[in-house]
């Protein structure tokens, strides 16, 4: 067994042939040269595993793992039980994260006491990265109280993508903490709260080192399913005890908010 990476990237694979190659030449590109990228083929149909395949020609850092399809949070899910890495990235196959992104983090993370986790700015565009989308929600908390935030904010005032983050491997591995696989989106809201509930040290990078990209077939798009959605995981959370109860009159206005689409 080779000496475990600083950072394990984890790709979730479906369907992305037509992006797939600016995710993993994001990573290549990083200006930190000492990750692995751990590529979970989620039962793709099209051409992604092929060119998943062509860039692991060149590049023995890169690693695919076939699955049949079992969703986004069972891929992330696999890519955590392979991963060595002492920090976590993840990074959708449409998504792409900048050169400097793991340098910086992981020089943040290194001052941080235990767990942590580190996240940034980022910027949306199109599909061909170069034309600017509209959307754009700060990532920055404002309080000394994250987990509140999720909960009020979340989507409305707030907004992380996923690949903004970097995280302390001990919140995956000492733990235990999983995507939910039984929600059809808002996983990552969801894994956040069990993360920020533990109380880490979190630091902030004010760059735009994450490029989200929306398209015709984001999820995102489907603001129904996406409320569906939101109100599953708001329920399951309020389920779990994870915030104070203080705080249950703040779910149930998220929950209405999302209920009549905000």
């Amino acid at each position: 067994m080779t000496t475990p990476p600083t950072v394990s990237v984890i790709i979730p694979l479906h369907n992305q042939q037509r992006y797939i190659g600016d995710a993993l030449q994001s990573v290549v590109q990083q200006t930190f040269p000492d990750w692995e990228f751990i590529i979970i083929n989620d039962g793709a149909t099209d051409g992604s595993r092929d060119a998943a395949l062509a860039c692991m020609q060149h590049d023995s850092q890169i690693r695919l793992i076939d699955q049949p399809n079992r969703g986004l949070s069972a891929a992330r899910n696999r890519g955590l039980a392979e991963a060595r890495g002492r920090y976590i990235q993840f990074l959708d196959a449409d998504d792409c994260i900048g050169p400097e992104k793991l340098r910086l983090q992981i020089q943040a993370l290194a001052q941080a006491a235990t767990p942590a986790l580190s996240y940034t700015d980022y910027y949306s565009t199109t599909d061909d990265l170069h034309s600017p989308h509209s959307f754009y929600l700060p990532p920055r908390f404002l309080t000394g109280s994250p987990l509140s935030e999720l909960i009020v904010r979340w989507e409305t005032q707030l907004s992380i993508p996923i690949h903004c983050f970097l995280f302390d491997s001990v919140f995956f591995t000492g733990h235990r903490i999983r995507f939910d696989e039984q929600l059809p989106n808002h996983e990552d809201w969801d894994c956040w709260m069990n993360i920020f509930s533990l109380k880490p040290a979190i630091c902030y990078i004010d760059q735009k080192l994450a490029v989200y990209r929306i398209h015709s077939s984001s999820m995102a798009r489907n603001r129904r399913l996406m409320a569906d959605g939101f109100r599953m995981a708001l329920i399951r959370q309020r389920r779990k005890h994870l915030v104070t109860s203080a705080a249950w009159w703040l779910i149930n206005l998220k929950m209405v908010m999302v209920k009549y689409g905000y």
